[in-house]
């Protein structure tokens, strides 16, 4: 396949007025068309025609932190599948270093196995696991990833990306951040999407986490946020729009669970996989594939 052109040249396309003045105009029409000054008056150009955003492509994988061959197969997939069109984040939905959050890892679990991705430019956006948490070094890994905070908001070429702690739900510094994050003013042509691990929607082997619903999902709708990412599944699933939010589950970056159906399932698969998200003006597209390539899932969310 030939490489498709840079996302990152934005186009501007300029049309510009043309006056014209016929022979054989006499003075006093010449003179009609000059200002009082007796300079040439304005002429109304056209506008220019609107800036196009360049397109976005995020990588987005949960419960990675194996160092198993699993998870080197969904970091090498992710690498054969931007040869050509490099991907412009790295969202990873917790987990990041199993068993126990040993933030001594963080070189072995995520900054080697990821790194044909990030050293391509993409940049890194970690979310906390509750596996990252169990032995109390959730900041040491975090700051071994550049990070500050467990919960942020950052700006991905065209998509507002806002990364929560679900270990958290109930402090409400975090929640009172999040209303006023979801209630800033995005420019036109860009999107904003949320990330955690703990899934509001889930029918996998932990289920829906009715805190992280009752919560915050209620934000969600209410700023009307496309869509909604998380892990701790092991799977793939995709919700039906819930008040008008798209649920994801991608937990299955490096192990797997059984999944099963609910009342608000679209899709649920077990299998090993990551996601692949595009973003242009119009729409979201968004690809689950395999470890060999292929698509398990595609959806489109249009505005």
């Amino acid at each position: 396949m030939p490489a498709p052109p840079s996302r990152r040249t934005t186009i501007l396309v300029i049309t510009a007025a043309v006056l014209t003045v016929g022979v054989g105009v006499g003075a006093t029409s010449l003179l009609a068309t000059l200002a009082p000054t007796g300079q040439p008056s304005s002429v109304a150009e056209k506008p220019e025609a609107p800036i196009e955003t360049p397109p976005t492509r995020i990588a987005i994988a949960g419960d990675t932190g194996t160092g198993t061959p699993a998870q080197f197969a969904t970091a090498e997939q992710m690498r054969l599948q931007s040869k050509h069109d490099p991907y412009d984040g790295l969202l990873l939905l917790g987990d990041l270093i199993y068993d126990t959050g040993d933030a001594a890892l963080v070189e072995e679990r995520i900054t080697t196995p990821f790194a044909p991705i990030t050293s391509t430019g993409a940049r890194l956006l970690p979310a906390l696991g509750n596996h990252d948490y169990q032995d109390g070094e959730q900041n040491q890994i975090l700051e071994a990833l550049n990070r500050d905070k467990s919960w942020y908001a950052e700006m991905v070429g065209s998509v507002k990306v806002i990364v929560l702690d679900s270990n958290q739900v109930e402090n409400n510094e975090q929640r009172q951040w999040l209303r006023k994050v979801l209630s800033q003013p995005t420019p036109a042509g860009t999107w904003t999407i949320v990330a955690m691990h703990h899934p509001a929607y889930s029918a996998g082997a932990h289920g829906s986490d009715l805190v992280v619903r009752e919560t915050w999902s209620p934000l969600f709708a209410e700023f009307e946020v496309p869509l909604v990412l998380a892990g701790h599944d092991h799977d793939y699933q995709r919700s039906l729009p819930q008040d008008g939010v798209t649920y994801i589950v991608s937990g299955g970056g490096a192990t797997l669970r059984p999944t099963g159906e609910e009342d608000f399932t679209a899709v649920s698969i077990s299998t090993l996989h990551y996601l692949d998200l595009h973003a242009d003006d119009k729409k979201l597209v968004g690809r689950a594939i395999d470890p060999e390539g292929a698509t398990i899932d595609t959806f489109t969310i249009n505005r």
